[in-house]
């Protein structure tokens, strides 16, 4: 295995070990309050894109609204006999089960035998606990006292000494010979520590022996004597620490943690309907008010063959909770949710292999998209980690993580772009650095941004600079090699910042000869001029070199030919090894005007087409640097292989010495 895969598998590895720590810490109770948050919105998304969720159709529930309680015109310690009545009515009806959550638990044992309030208090009771005894079921509440006990994402339980229950003459009546009272529920749902009703809480009654004896909670007792059908609660192996498990029907409920399950809440809840109206198209469980049962003026059909359940629906009787997407939501419509989700199936499951593999897989994804530097991809994957969370919550009641994908993802595309910044952005810039040696800067980013145009060619009009050294073969002869070489470096270190002040592209060196083109690969209006400057600045360079030399060796005698005319620039050469080129005729005119000029006894020789391309930049443009050039014609001359002949000039610097 080579360095670079051996860097990429531990950077692999490495985010795919963050990514499964990070899972693992989501499955937390830290985990849980983090994305619960964005469990909350999903709730809204869900219900603004697909509106209200399945709701079994048999769900009713009676408010006792602000107008129900003005009817009492009672305190609600002497609503025992009125609650009564109202359950002898819905049960006139026939519905499949009744559930009260209400809970009057006055204390009379202190009050005198005679005392006409305690009197009253069990007749009532006794009226309330008498209309549980017969058919159709009526479940009563019981809740724990402390809500305290609630707020909590652990393991703490509740204490049987803070059960608050109906009227002794009430328990009396319900509780069953072996103890067993399955017409009373525990009403209590826990609040996460932010205030919010999440979960859903399975609370056991224990038998005799002290073993945990059948699921006691309100909606669970209401779903058995609705449907006949109880529910399984098994503790499988509590020494070795096995989940407990809550079955309906051989089904198993998705527990989280402390026995208790996610709310699946299928929308907000309606006011109260008018009677005979329909609820609208887009809430959920309809609530009636309970003043107009009393008052007769509901239909014996509203209610046949449903599950009822009474409830607080008045400001004042302080039973509104805080669940995902509704600020105020009854709580007798939790317990409705809760039944309707085992009667809909429709649970929220959270399978801890899942979270663990998402985060994984997060973080793997994260570390390619980091190795390839590919960064319009990054936020694309982002924003598919979250659409697919909210889809397989909203299509598939399945609740994965977001939060910690997403720092899985963003902690691997980390580790991945420091493994490219360490190799392959290294070599890229060792590349681009040694073919800025080359060309100038702007020449280079050109050629690496624009290669179609490389690769297929372009017609264009370009000015072609040669040079060579005088005397080169003489020179040589009287050096040694090392010293030719370290002249040579020295002459072509100077004749490269000139060309590249310019912006040439130094196309080749061949022995002591430099071919400069401009005007490509990065367009130029004002080749000519640039190629003009660059000889004459050369020429400058080299005599200044010669004089702070004095008696040390060098090169500083050259000859140079420029021309201007159309070439095609391009690619040339096979995929394996090709190269930046220029092809045309006026190329290899440069070359023998810099030939001609030297014979004519000129170190620069300049075409006619230069010069009239370079007055032409002059009119329209300004040269870099500006300059005054005088221009010697050298006559009409004749180009070996060419018919057509051509004026050539030397150049000098307006005021200079030739």
């Amino acid at each position: 295995m080579t360095a670079r895969k051996r860097r990429g598998a531990i950077v692999f590895l490495s985010a795919l070990s963050v990514g499964l720590i990070l899972g693992n810490i989501a499955l937390s109770v830290f985990g849980y309050r983090a994305e619960t948050q964005i469990l909350d919105q999903w709730f809204v998304v869900r219900y603004q894109v697909f509106g209200s969720q399945k709701i079994d159709p048999r769900f009713v529930i009676v408010g006792v609204d602000a107008a129900t309680v003005h009817h009492f015109g009672k305190p609600l310690l002497l609503w025992q006999k009125d609650l009564a009545d109202l359950i002898s009515k819905i049960k006139s009806a026939r519905p499949a089960a009744v559930g009260l959550d209400f809970l009057i638990s006055p204390k009379t044992e202190k009050l005198d035998d005679e005392d006409p309030v305690k009197t009253r208090l069990q007749t009532d009771a006794f009226a309330l606990g008498s209309v549980c005894l017969d058919g159709p079921p009526v479940i009563l509440v019981e809740r724990y006292a402390e809500d305290e006990f609630s707020h909590t994402e652990g393991s703490e339980g509740y204490e049987d000494d803070q059960l608050l229950s109906p009227h002794e003459m009430v328990r009396d009546l319900l509780v069953q010979p072996n103890g067993e009272a399955p017409a009373l529920g525990i009403a209590n749902v826990p609040t996460d520590v932010d205030g919010t009703v999440r979960r859903y809480k399975t609370f056991l009654s224990v038998g005799s022996n002290g073993d945990l004896f059948t699921p006691s909670t309100f909606a669970f007792r209401l779903l058995t004597a609705a449907t006949g059908e109880a529910l399984v609660f098994e503790q499988l192996n509590p020494k070795a620490g096995t989940p407990s498990r809550l079955s309906w029907k051989g089904e198993a409920v998705p527990f989280l943690f402390d026995d208790s399950f996610l709310l699946n809440y299928p929308g907000p809840v309606e006011a109260n309907t008018k009677p005979g109206d329909p609820p609208p198209h887009n809430l959920t469980f309809p609530i009636i008010s309970a003043l107009s049962i009393i008052e007769g003026k509901v239909p014996d059909s509203a209610f046949q063959d449903k599950i009822v359940i009474i409830a607080p629906t008045a400001v004042g009787l302080d039973d509104a909770k805080i669940v995902p997407g509704d600020p105020s939501y009854p709580g007798g419509a939790i317990h409705a949710t809760v039944l309707n989700m085992f009667l809909t199936d429709s649970f929220i499951s959270r399978p801890s292999w899942a979270w663990i593999g998402f985060c994984g897989l997060a973080g793997l994804l994260g570390a390619a998209v980091g190795r390839s530097g590919r960064w319009f991809i990054l936020g694309f994957l982002g924003v598919c980690f979250v659409v697919t969370g909210f889809s397989a919550f909203a299509l598939g009641g399945v609740w994965l993580p977001t939060i910690f994908p997403l720092l899985s993802y963003g902690s691997g595309s980390l580790l991945g772009y420091l493994e490219r910044l360490f190799t392959v952005e290294r070599d890229r810039a060792r590349v681009r650095s040694t073919f800025a040696r080359m060309v100038s800067p702007q020449v280079m980013d050109h050629v690496l941004k624009d290669l179609s145009t490389l690769r297929h060619g372009v017609r264009k009009e370009i000015t072609v600079l040669f040079t060579d050294i005088n005397g080169f073969t003489p020179i040589c002869e009287k050096h040694e090699p090392e010293e030719v070489i370290s002249m040579l470096s020295d002459y072509f270190s100077k004749m490269v910042d000139v060309i590249m002040k310019y912006d040439g592209y130094l196309k080749q060196y061949v022995g002591d000869e430099i071919m400069v083109i401009f005007g490509a690969p990065d367009d130029r209006d004002d080749h000519a001029t640039r190629a003009v400057l660059t000889a004459l600045e050369m020429r400058d360079v080299l005599r200044q070199a010669k004089l702070e030399a004095g008696a040390k060796p060098g090169f500083f005698d050259i000859k140079a030919g420029i021309n201007t005319g159309e070439v095609v620039v391009g690619k040339v050469g096979p995929e394996s090894r090709w190269e930046y080129a220029a092809v045309g005729d006026s190329v290899n005119l440069g070359a023998r005007v810099m030939s001609t000029a030297q014979k004519l006894g000129a170190d620069i020789g300049v075409s006619e087409a230069t010069r009239q391309r370079f007055e032409k930049e002059r009119l329209a443009t300004s040269p870099v640097p500006t300059t005054q050039v005088e221009w010697t014609s050298m006559g009409v001359q004749s180009f070996k292989g060419k018919i057509s002949q051509m004026e050539v000039f030397s150049i000098n610097r307006q005021g200079s010495s030739p």
